[in-house]
């Protein structure tokens, strides 16, 4: 244990030395070593932190990694002067509740009295966590011009109400007082309606509401030019590049536009 200790602490101590003095030379201050530093934490909380934590690891230790992460991303959005800082953060959270919450429940005494029904309540609070995050993405998106208007309460809301009622609905069908073949057999039935009877219903109300959201992926050669006085100075090409685009708005409701 004390030789695992030691390597770590070795081992950062050879990246964080360098680090500092390199920055501290060329940039002559501390700017990009602080990245490094919570870089090391976050590693430091992986590899040595659960040694030293004694009493529930499985709550301090997942703790105690989140949040180094989110230092880390906080160090790194203001290095570079990025408003995005939150996005990452919660969609962190988002899968860290869906991993830890049913164990949590299943695992302490203190739900026990809710211990049977951990997975509506799991999925409940994975409800509320996916609706937060996409909330806050929303804002983002139009505060910062990545969207011309709120999309949440047109299709983001329906469509992970959707998903929430149909996992309630498969998970329900272990309470049916019926044998496991035949419980297995509705959710298979329910799985193939989802997979193949959803989808079309899905696209006529996207078309009623006028959503036109897609993801569209090209793979190519890939030309780059620099042009002045119509004359091309620079060029770089790349044989293998890949194009992607991901849409989500409406469709253009202007029919002159639609005509080009």
């Amino acid at each position: 244990s004390f030789s695992w200790s030691l390597f770590f602490y070795i081992s950062y101590a050879i990246a964080l030395i360098p680090c500092f003095i390199c920055d501290l030379a060329i940039n002559k201050g501390l700017t990009w070593f602080w990245i490094v530093l919570s870089a090391l934490f976050l590693a430091f909380t992986f590899t040595n932190l659960p040694k030293h934590i004694k009493k529930h690891k499985l709550i301090f230790v997942p703790l105690s990694m989140y949040l180094a992460l989110c230092l880390l991303l906080g160090v790194c959005s203001i290095y570079t002067n990025g408003n995005w800082f939150l996005i990452p953060v919660m969609s962190v959270l988002f899968a860290l509740i869906i991993i830890f919450v049913p164990i949590y429940i299943s695992r302490y005494q203190i739900f026990s009295k809710i211990k049977k029904y951990n997975d509506f309540i799991s999925i409940a609070i994975d409800f509320v966590a996916l609706n937060i995050l996409l909330i806050i993405i929303d804002v983002y998106c139009v505060t910062y011009g990545y969207s011309s208007h709120h999309w949440y309460f047109e299709f983001g809301l329906t469509i992970s109400s959707c998903a929430y009622l149909a996992l309630n609905l498969l998970i329900s069908i272990k309470f049916l007082p019926i044998n496991k073949l035949l419980k297995t057999s509705i959710i298979l039935l329910l799985i193939d309606f989802f997979l193949y009877g959803l989808p079309p219903f899905v696209k006529v109300c996207a078309k009623l509401i006028g959503f036109s959201g897609s993801y569209l992926r090209f793979q190519g050669q890939a030309i780059i030019e620099k042009i002045e006085n119509n004359e091309v100075i620079e060029k770089s090409v790349e044989d293998s590049a890949v194009w992607e685009l991901m849409y989500f708005g409406k469709a253009n409701k202007d029919k002159e536009y639609k005509r080009k």
